[in-house]
């Protein structure tokens, strides 16, 4: 009987891989690339050991960018090893150890996701292996878990769809930035790199998803710098209750104007300020009438705990919370995933899986033996039964569960003190916010009074927390502005008069909307759909967003470092730089689809589609050809490109 061999995506999972298999990793084993014992073998990649091949592997004319040669559409993609020493070295070991003829079955273990399946697949075709193989599919990385993966592991032709939808994803990705950043180069680097007094014609990198994303920071920076701050006027009425003696404001409410129309935006808030003159007049008239307390609403109101950590809505915490880079943010949540820690943090969801729920105990005990967690996790054992389980609809759905289930803790833990800084509070935040959820709803009391004054309305709100519930565990950073109140209200009564000791006008002006942070960026990308106008596409596209999980905190570093971006290291605020904003003016000038978050998303949909079988390779490989080969002509009849680019420096120039 032959051996099994099995692959990692990285070497410190190889570890926890052999730990289960019972195989001991030496020094001298790290240094070959391989362990291996009686009855297994295991190897690793460095992450990406093959990539798609540059246009000249297909013809050497290649090497020379020029118009003539676009759009650039192999029949069939080359693929090469990656030009360096250590990866060629592991890619050679990986390889002989899948042609070796002592082994029988070959496991993939890389991560179970699109990018793990394509790492995989193309070490085992590069490698010419047409060996039998499974799939190790698994969330964690506790013994119990891999051990489970193992055991349940599939045929890897079951996740065929799968790396189709994965291969794809990488032409894609290759056919837009190799034709794309070759013509706007080719046209317009030169004018750019003159204007820009860079030393050498600029290369204009355009990418599916970075152009989009850059389209956005730019959009954002350009509502902000286009901004003229409106004043509007509200009106504040001082009272003080008859009967109980309370001191109190009232904010003065429009009368309605009727129903809102079903596709009417709620514009309540901007209602409520008129002019100067509208705003003295009222005042003018309310002077020296009698005030009462037309109606006192008193409800408790329940607030469930929040959902669980997807990767979007980590980053965008850890970014709120600690002015952490969402890219290490990440990076931070996967060396804990390697740890054993935590669950896999690529995932877009944000609840459980039905088959998880079976280890939510064990995973509370793991947290127990945690000083830091013992007293929450008691007290969550005093509650008595979990309060989640198959049923609990809000935090276990299957329907809602894509590839992986929410980012939770296993039941693996460490004492705080023993980790870092930046890993302690990304570690904390998980927990935390698993914890939340076997936690009862927060309680408030809500208090809503009116005040009539000569037939106008004045509200007065107040919100006080009676029962902390999940709140005593985790904190979401929001901010709550329905709190108008500090004074006892709750005691005033329906029907009491009140004196009206004076009106003030309240002035405000209108803002801006924020520029980005990173983390907001990240959630923008995650719910590109709220850009789409058409009902339908948004809908279709819900579940995808502009990149994926995996790759969204990849494209805004990317963005970064070719400077197209800044994003300042304390603030984490996102401006696009002059070189950026020249660009998006120039795409949008020329191609202004590029930049379309609706456009970008189908495409993501599409890879989706593909993976769930819900339409072919041939189908979408032919839809993306006839897109490069219609706007690569439609970049090439364009001619006023370089206009755009000198007019955006001008603007520039006479702002400074």
């Amino acid at each position: 009987m032959g051996k099994n061999l099995y692959i990692t995506e990285k070497p410190s999972v190889a570890a926890s891989f052999a730990d289960v298999l019972g195989v001991s990793i030496s020094k001298s084993d790290r240094a070959r690339g391989y362990a291996e014992s009686s009855n297994a073998i295991i190897s690793w990649c460095f992450g990406h050991l093959i990539t798609m091949a540059f246009p000249d592997a297909y013809d050497t004319k290649y090497k020379e960018w020029k118009v003539e040669h676009l759009p650039i559409i192999p029949e069939e993609y080359k693929y090469i090893v990656i030009d360096d020493s250590g990866v060629k070295k592991q890619f050679e070991t990986i390889k002989n150890l899948m042609l070796r003829e002592d082994v029988d079955y070959i496991y993939s273990c890389t991560d179970s996701g699109r990018e793990g399946e394509y790492i995989f697949r193309l070490v085992a075709a590069q490698s010419g292996c047409s060996k039998p193989s499974k799939r190790v599919w698994i969330s964690s990385h506790t013994d119990d878990s891999i051990k489970k993966g193992i055991d349940e592991a599939k045929d890897l032709s079951e996740y065929d769809s799968l790396g189709i939808s994965a291969y794809n994803r990488a032409i894609e990705d290759w056919l837009f930035g190799m034709n794309f950043s070759r013509i706007y180069t080719c046209q317009y680097g030169r004018t750019l790199s003159n204007l820009l007094k860079e030393g050498k014609s600029s290369v204009i990198a355009i990418g599916r998803v970075m152009t989009c994303v850059l389209g956005l920071v730019v959009d954002r920076e350009l509502e902000i710098r286009n901004f003229i701050p409106k004043i509007h006027y509200g009106i504040v009425a001082n009272f003080t209750s008859q009967t109980s003696n309370i001191e109190y404001k009232g904010k003065w409410q429009p009368k309605k104007a009727g129903p809102k129309k079903k596709d009417e935006k709620d514009n309540q808030e901007e209602e409520k300020y008129i002019s100067k003159e509208e705003a003295e007049e009222i005042i003018e008239k309310l002077k020296g009438k009698d005030a009462s307390v037309k109606k006192v609403e008193i409800k408790v109101k329940n607030e469930q705990p929040p959902l669980l950590f997807n990767l979007a809505e980590l980053q965008s915490e850890a970014n709120k919370k600690f002015k952490l880079p969402v890219d290490k943010t990440l990076e931070i949540a996967q060396s804990l995933y390697e740890k054993k820690m935590i669950s896999y943090p690529r995932t877009d969801s944000r609840v459980l899986s039905t088959d998880v729920v079976t280890e939510l105990p064990k995973i509370l005990n793991g947290l127990f033996s945690n000083s830091s967690y013992k007293d929450i996790v008691k007290r969550i054992k005093d509650f008595g039964d979990l309060k989640v389980n198959k049923t609990s609809k809000r935090f276990v759905d299957d329907s809602k569960v894509t590839d992986h289930y929410a980012i939770i803790p296993t039941y693996v833990t460490t004492e705080l003190s023993k980790l870092d800084n930046d890993t302690k509070n990304v570690y904390n935040l998980i927990v935390k916010r698993f914890l939340a959820v076997f936690y009862p709803p927060a309680e408030f009391n809500t208090v809503k009074v009116e005040t009539e004054v000569a037939g106008e309305i004045f509200t007065t709100t107040a919100k006080t927390l009676k029962e902390p519930g999940w709140k005593e565990v985790y904190e979401v950073s929001t901010k709550d502005e329905d709190d108008t109140s500090s004074s006892p209200i709750h005691k005033l009564v329906k029907k009491e008069p009140c004196n009206v000791n004076g009106f003030e006008l309240e002035e405000k002006e209108t803002k801006p909307p924020p520029r980005y942070t990173d983390g907001s960026l990240i959630i923008t990308m995650e719910k590109a759909g709220k850009f789409i106008e058409n009902e339908e596409l948004r809908e279709q596209i819900k579940t995808s967003g502009i990149g994926t999980s995996a790759t969204r905190s990849g494209i805004i570093k990317k963005l970064k470092d070719i400077k197209y971006i800044n994003i300042h290291p304390k603030t984490q605020v996102v401006t696009p730089t002059l070189k950026g904003e020249a660009i998006v003016e120039l795409v949008r000038m020329t191609a202004k689809e590029l930049l379309n978050p609706s456009l970008t998303a189908s495409w993501e949909k599409g890879l989706v589609m593909l993976e769930n079988n819900e339409t072919t390779e041939d189908v979408f490989r032919e839809k993306l050809h006839n897109y490069i080969k219609r706007t690569i002509e439609k970049v090439k009849r364009s001619n006023n490109g370089n206009m755009s680019i000198i007019n955006i420096m001008k603007e520039h120039a006479n702002k400074e």
